[in-house]
């Protein structure tokens, strides 16, 4: 079933920090991939007080690709960047997307999240670890166990029709649905810090009953440089 919203622009948000060492093979992908789309984009960067090149690296990107930066003057943490990412993409384009800025997300499913906003309505669609046809490569046996805890955890307390994969960073969110939210929630759309705020997040989309969907996708832990975690 197509919808009456076809995506016409994809706004995609990077929280950063200290990401100077994988930043720019990221950006090589999304200019590489998103710039045949039939749909226009642009990347909004967050910097997040970083001590290293990433405000660098993201201005030198803005010269050849759509890019945006938002620097944070100190570190603030996970949940603010996501807030401030959001809050800015909200502004450009009919599909959100949020992404980690360590590489370890590919770009080119994107593409798949676009194609499932035109053919349905569904107000976000989660890029899923759990979904049959999903690789994960390089994350340590004991983060994966957590991650399956996790989802267990969630689904029994408070499930969430065609979600599984409650903590990953890589969604997209279609716009009329994300500024369904920022009105709800305003400046506190994201009060957590650290990886529970993709939680917390998930929570408020429940909570205003927005359609949720999943994807397989493939996640490259092993593309990663080693950097600072981001807290």
């Amino acid at each position: 079933m197509k919808t009456k919203d076809t995506i016409k622009n994809v706004a995609v948000v990077l929280p950063a920090y200290n990401e100077e060492k994988d930043l720019p093979a990221l950006l090589a992908r999304l200019r590489e991939t998103l710039s045949n789309q039939p749909f226009g984009y642009r990347v909004i960067i967050v910097d997040d007080g970083s001590k290293d090149r990433t405000a660098e690296i993201a201005t030198e990107a803005a010269k050849t690709m759509p890019v945006h930066l938002v620097r944070h003057g100190v570190n603030r943490g996970l949940g603010c960047a996501i807030q401030t990412g959001l809050s800015e993409a909200v502004n450009h384009g009919d599909l959100i997307v949020s992404m980690d800025a360590d590489n370890s997300h590919d770009p080119i499913y994107i593409a798949d999240m676009v194609n499932h906003m035109n053919t349905h309505d569904t107000g976000f669609v989660i890029a899923s670890r759990f979904q049959k046809g999903s690789v994960v490569k390089g994350v340590p046996f004991i983060r994966q166990g957590m991650s399956w805890g996790c989802f267990l955890f969630m689904k029994s307390i408070v499930p969430y029709k065609n979600v599984r994969d409650y903590s990953t960073g890589f969604r997209g969110y279609r716009g009329t649905v994300l500024q369904k939210v920022i009105q709800r929630y305003g400046g506190k759309l994201v009060e957590e810090s650290g990886f529970v705020c993709m939680l917390e997040v998930l929570l408020k989309l429940r909570a205003i009953g927005a359609k949720a969907a999943e994807i397989p996708y493939t996640l490259r832990y092993d593309l990663k440089e080693l950097s600072l975690i981001h807290i």
